[in-house]
């Protein structure tokens, strides 16, 4: 576990290899719109198995079902993709959090955002209501966010990728003896 100022710091260094983090914060805003314009908060994606591997393709498909990456028809499937700003006592952060850490953060899955957000043949149109229940969301609970941070290249420059990849409830009895344990070092006891 570490601080958001810490996850800052030591994923400003790191290598070749991604590292995760575990933070313990509370979820402060979700960005729902840019320059006034709705941001989309899912997107709907591969279902196609990867050759090779268990895992799901999990890449856009545009509007017919086709998966450009599998060079076919898929199933799709609707995935959240949501840029979260996340706060502890000291510092904040956004982070692109995705669909398994995103349904935790929201309180819900890609096709209750599909259905209230009105995007898609499922919504019903009332992103209000959507964004509320968002809001609804912020400051609540805390949560164990584990964040990832990797080298990735974009336009040719390299620089580090901080994502969120998972979030839960904290668990108070054992953040509490954790923290019970910090103060104790802390005072030399």
């Amino acid at each position: 576990h570490c601080s958001i100022a810490e996850m800052r710091e030591r994923s400003e260094k790191v290598g070749n290899q991604p590292e995760l983090f575990t933070v313990v914060a509370r979820l402060a805003v979700v960005q729902m719109r840019k320059q006034g314009e709705p941001q989309p908060l899912h997107y709907l994606a591969c279902s196609n198995p990867r050759e090779g591997s268990g895992l799901l393709c999990n890449k856009r498909v545009d509007s017919s079902g086709f998966c450009a990456s599998c060079d076919r028809p898929a199933k799709a499937v609707t995935r959240l993709n949501a840029r979260c700003r996340f706060s502890d006592c000291a510092d904040s952060v956004w982070l692109t959090t995705f669909h398994e850490a995103a349904q935790v953060v929201l309180g819900m899955s890609g096709d209750e955002v599909q259905a209230m957000d009105g995007i898609g043949e499922k919504g019903d149109g009332n992103r209000e209501r959507l964004e509320s229940a968002i809001r609804q969301r912020c400051f609540l609970q805390p949560m164990e966010v584990t964040v990832r941070a990797k080298l990735d290249t974009y336009n040719g420059e390299t620089r580090t990728n901080v994502t969120c990849i998972g979030a839960a409830p904290i668990n108070c009895g054992l953040a509490g003896r954790r923290l019970l344990k910090e103060i104790h070092a802390m005072l030399g006891a």
